[in-house]
């Protein structure tokens, strides 16, 4: 364990700067990864793209199979995400933005509220952190009406996120 927290933190240090006057890098794109979808388990990845410093929008995909009360699905997903930096800028910083999404699965599940199956909307607050050599960690949380396929499953719900990635 000793061994890995060195090695860790070596790694870590490493990916700044050791010139306090150089400008930080100018990343233009961000690619992440869910690692908690991957439980399901499903890939989810964003792709998100710089519009200017403070502004850029974001294409989500996912895929994979879900099971729910002993039973086992497919789920696939897609969305999109326009965000702003209130504080920062896109390479770490504070935003706020609109997401909307869509979740099918391929059959009848006990709870779809859970998954978000449907088209949902809403508003999000989150902070990204991008290291200058490309380690990226984002985190969202916001409120999103999901639009189910009843008026049982539609209801307001939160989004919650934690992406890791790299951007470059």
């Amino acid at each position: 364990m000793r061994r890995f927290f060195i090695a860790f933190m070596l790694l870590f240090t490493l990916c700044f700067s050791v010139d306090a006057e150089e400008d930080a890098s100018q990343h233009h794109v961000s690619l992440t990864i869910s690692p908690f979808h991957l439980f399901n388990p499903e890939l989810h990845v964003t792709g998100e793209v710089r519009l200017t410093p403070k502004m850029s929008v974001a294409i989500m995909l996912g895929a994979g199979r879900i099971t729910d009360e002993g039973k086992t699905c497919s789920i696939w997903e897609g969305g999109g995400q326009f965000r702003y930096y209130l504080l920062g800028d896109f390479e770490h910083g504070t935003m706020i933005g609109a997401d909307v999404g869509y979740v099918d699965i391929d059959a009848q599940i006990e709870d779809p509220i859970a998954y978000l199956v449907g088209v949902h909307a809403g508003g999000f607050l989150g902070y990204k952190f991008s290291m200058q050599a490309g380690f990226t960690a984002e985190l969202q949380i916001g409120p999103v009406f999901l639009w189910g396929e009843t008026a049982d499953t539609s209801e307001w719900q939160t989004l919650q996120a934690f992406k890791i990635g790299w951007s470059f």
